[in-house]
């Protein structure tokens, strides 16, 4: 019931506020051709549309990303900011727009390459303790807090060159082409693939050290490959839509609650939950936007994800 009043709440605000953006007998032009000369057949082509596949995929995404987290750290909390990832993408990009590199794929590049040195750092610091899930969420934490330091005193000393990158940091789904979406949806495609593949190896973390090591799991390296495919996808994502918190947390939660305790059934149902909730809260800040003022993605589903502790007893 709860994901069916989801859909129903985002499809009647999309509805909404697609038919105050162009009337509903333009629409089919507005989707397969639309008409040049006419400004809100493009925006609706080129940015409506755009956005809510974002959101669908990016949300889908979190969701996704927040299982892999959880599960290999055997904590209901772990999110992709847990290790830095989130902040070490956003740092990548940052150094990036401040030398001016151009190209989309600079920008994803700097966002990979953030993640991944943050992520070998968190697993520099917790090899020794064999991946340990506690050693992991300690080192991912302070090495997060060195980061966000060190991006906010690059954002103080060249705001002027920053600015745009203020909104993008807490999060923004507008689009103006269907470039994202294309970029977007086979990474997505290959990370599903992946985690799969790895499903086994994931199904043993979920025991104990000493059981999981008893069946023949090979425990730090099945950490570290499932933990490396969840940084990868964070960086993709942040490098799309900037820094969206707490759908990752939230999503495999909500999955729990609603009975999904097999790895594989929350899989399927986090991402789910991702993208409708996702879906919902851009619907509501476009209709925000529209009555009252614009306000990031990410703030509204932080308020959203606030009540997330509260589901983890239930979960």
């Amino acid at each position: 019931m709860l994901l069916l009043a989801l859909f129903v709440a985002a499809c009647w605000l999309t509805w909404v506020n697609f038919s105050v953006a162009l009337p509903r007998s333009q629409w089919q032009q507005a989707i397969w051709s639309p008409d040049i000369d006419i400004i809100e057949q493009m925006i609706f082509h080129y940015s409506l549309l755009p956005r809510l596949a974002i959101s669908l995929l990016v949300g889908a995404g979190l969701g996704l990303v927040g299982v892999l987290f959880q599960q290999v750290l055997r904590n209901p909390l772990a999110e992709p900011t847990t290790l830095g990832v989130a902040t070490g993408a956003q740092l990548g990009i940052t150094v990036t727009t401040l030398w001016t590199i151009p190209g989309a794929l600079a920008t994803q590049f700097a966002a990979l390459t953030g993640a991944c040195i943050v992520g070998a750092l968190v697993f520099g610091v917790a090899w020794g303790k064999r991946l340990s899930p506690v050693t992991l969420i300690l080192a991912g934490l302070v090495v997060s807090l060195y980061c966000g330091a060190i991006n906010q005193l690059l954002v103080i000393f060249h705001h002027d060159q920053l600015q745009s990158m203020f909104l993008w940091s807490t999060g923004t789904l507008t689009q103006t082409d269907w470039s994202g979406v294309q970029r977007l949806w086979p990474q997505l495609l290959g990370g599903v693939m992946l985690t799969l593949l790895l499903l086994r190896p994931m199904t043993l973390m979920g025991l104990d050290d000493g059981v999981a090591r008893n069946l023949g799991l090979a425990l730090s390296l099945a950490r570290l490959a499932a933990l490396s495919l969840a940084i990868v996808l964070s960086a993709l994502l942040v490098n799309a839509v900037g820094i969206i918190g707490f759908i990752g947390l939230f999503a495999p939660l909500l999955a729990k609650m609603l009975g999904a305790r097999r790895l594989l059934a929350r899989l399927m149902l986090a991402p789910l939950i991702g993208a409708l909730i996702l879906w919902l809260s851009d619907q509501i800040i476009l209709w925000l936007t529209r009555v009252w003022m614009e306000v990031s993605t990410g703030s509204v589903t932080a308020l959203i994800g606030a009540t997330a502790p509260n589901f983890r007893t239930r979960a």
